[in-house]
């Protein structure tokens, strides 16, 4: 069951993206709000708010992305990155087959 709820995230983010290189920045943000609300244990909420801060972002909304980026520093430990330069949603490594989830 948990990884047909990781997968059903990882979809919603898919057409989160898709808004977002479209320029539909409310679309993108409403999808990516939709995975933080239905799917907050899934490994995808880190890319949900990567997408957020992007389309608050691009659509000047300052104080809107400063807190998705603080909210994502302070759950990933680490700095508030852009979107695309860390290991993927599901965890795969690059190079490793995506059937190779169970290692």
């Amino acid at each position: 069951m948990q990884y047909l709820v990781n997968m059903l995230a990882k979809y919603e983010l898919h057409v989160a993206g898709y808004y977002l290189r479209r320029g539909a920045y409310v679309a993108a943000v409403n999808r990516a709000q939709g995975v933080l609300t239905q799917y907050p244990n899934s490994p995808s909420t880190r890319d949900a708010l990567k997408i957020l801060a992007q389309a608050y972002d691009a659509m000047g909304m300052t104080d809107l992305r400063d807190d998705a980026r603080r909210v994502l520093a302070k759950n990933s430990g680490a700095s508030a990155s852009p979107a695309g330069d860390e290991t993927p949603a599901d965890g795969a490594k690059s190079g490793e087959p995506w059937w190779q989830f169970w290692k």
